[in-house]
């Protein structure tokens, strides 16, 4: 059922005629009450306003919404309001009553022909619901408006954006086909015996197989192909400090983000991949899946990985990652830290990971911390905060060297470019064949 509001016309009018009212009412004591109806004729015009303005039951209204919402910008809404009795619509404004993952929009006006077109940002990932849309239209003087709030059962779950990563994957994996990340045989190249052939110039000497040589009275020389089949854990830090907000969204939907084209990238090159997340204890814990068919498994099982207020136990969650991994694996460790305190303890099991599996530590870069040091000071307040920025940054550095002398890779990029870069390191890796 709407509701009559009166406009700011007639809120203005009402009140240049009260004070209006008691001068001439003090001035000619007899005509007080002529005055007051002056103001009940302005109620009546409002009343008499919003009965003629056009009915709800008219309107038509259609949502069109997408199956799934991604995280952050670029997700369409459309709304279609039209008159089933006129052809034409009053001056309408809408609002829509979004929960908490949505970023609040602003009331919009509808244009002329009824349909508008939104563009949503999501600012997290879960579940994307529309609780009302209301609806606001003014009668044919001026004076009233009529707002109706409609409820709304629109649900749509907010996923991981994926609609860049098949171009940046194939961008770089084009970029890198020679390490062995595309599904062909490489031969020639790697650590895995592929066949036996006869040396020619131009093959590494160190490839000579002497004990085949002496069998058939000429030089033969080993042939290599790049191995195939490495274990790849996306394990995630899903505890308070990820869950800060980084360039508009959570340092753990970016991290999120960059493991999904890392994943991509790892399964079209015949790895297998698996996801682990974990704050106080274990919550995702995925088997290690392979093939092209899987990324939709790997892209569900991100969406589950859930915003903690508390910080992380590395001993239970990297113990525990420790103990399902039966092979040698490439660990990449998606989590953040603030000093060389808190960092104790990741640092420690980290450091007992590595004796045997690859670990790869993916930070973010601060650049708030940054800024505030190279910021020029003005007030004695700024100082001490650039020297406590500068001392931070110095245990951060810190921290990273030594996980460096334990022999963990440390990757430290800007947000911005940080999917590209993990990229590349993975494929460096490949290379090197350090799995």
């Amino acid at each position: 059922m709407p509701v009559i509001l009166p406009t700011r016309k007639a809120i203005i009018l009402m009140g240049l005629g009260i004070p209006l009212s008691l001068i001439i009412a003090w001035l000619v004591p007899g005509i007080w009450v002529f005055c007051f109806a002056g103001i009940t004729a302005i109620l009546l015009l409002v009343a008499l306003d919003g009965l003629a303005a056009r009915s709800s039951q008219a309107f038509k209204i259609d949502l069109d919404a997408p199956p799934t919402f991604f995280v952050g910008k670029n997700n369409a809404l459309t709304l279609q309001i039209g008159d089933e009795r006129r052809d034409y619509l009053p001056e309408t404004h809408v609002r829509f009553e979004f929960n908490e993952p949505v970023e609040v929009l602003p009331s919009q006006k509808l244009p002329s022909s009824g349909r508008l077109e939104l563009d949503l940002n999501m600012l997290r990932r879960g579940e994307a619901r529309l609780e009302a849309l209301w609806l606001r239209w003014s009668g044919p003087f001026g004076f009233a408006v009529k707002q109706l709030r409609l409820p709304s059962d629109i649900t749509r779950p907010i996923n991981p954006d994926i609609r860049t990563i098949r171009a940046d994957a194939i961008r770089f994996i084009t970029r890198e086909a020679d390490f062995g990340v595309k599904s062909q045989r490489d031969k020639g190249d790697g650590s895995e015996f592929d066949a036996m052939r006869e040396f020619v110039p131009g093959m590494d000497r160190r490839s000579v197989d002497w004990k085949a040589s002496a069998r058939h009275m000429e030089l033969m020389a080993k042939e290599f192909r790049t191995e195939r089949n490495h274990n790849i854990v996306l394990a995630y830090d899903t505890g308070r400090l990820m869950c800060e907000r980084l360039g508009g969204l959570s340092r753990l939907d970016h991290a999120v983000h960059a493991g999904m084209l890392l994943a991509y990238a790892s399964l079209r090159g015949g790895d297998r991949v698996g996801v682990y997340g974990f704050d106080t204890q274990p919550r995702v814990m995925t088997g290690l899946v392979r093939g092209n068919a899987a990324f939709g498994k790997l892209q569900s099982e991100m969406a589950r990985l859930d915003y903690s207020s508390l910080d992380a136990n590395y001993t239970l969650g990297l113990t525990r990652l420790s103990s399902g991994l039966n092979r040698r694996s490439l660990i990449i460790l998606f989590t953040d830290f603030l000093d060389t305190t808190q960092a104790e303890l990741m640092v420690e099991n980290a450091a007992r990971l590595s004796k045997r599996h690859l670990v790869l530590f993916a930070v973010f870069q601060d650049h708030d911390l940054e800024r505030v040091m190279s910021r020029r000071p003005d007030t004695p307040e700024d100082v001490t905060r650039a020297v406590i920025a500068d001392n931070l940054l110095q245990e951060r550095r810190t921290v990273m060297k030594r996980l460096k002398r334990l022999g963990i890779d440390v990757l430290e990029a800007p947000v911005e470019s940080f999917s590209s870069e993990l990229l590349t390191r993975y494929l460096s890796i490949l290379r090197q064949e350090r799995i």
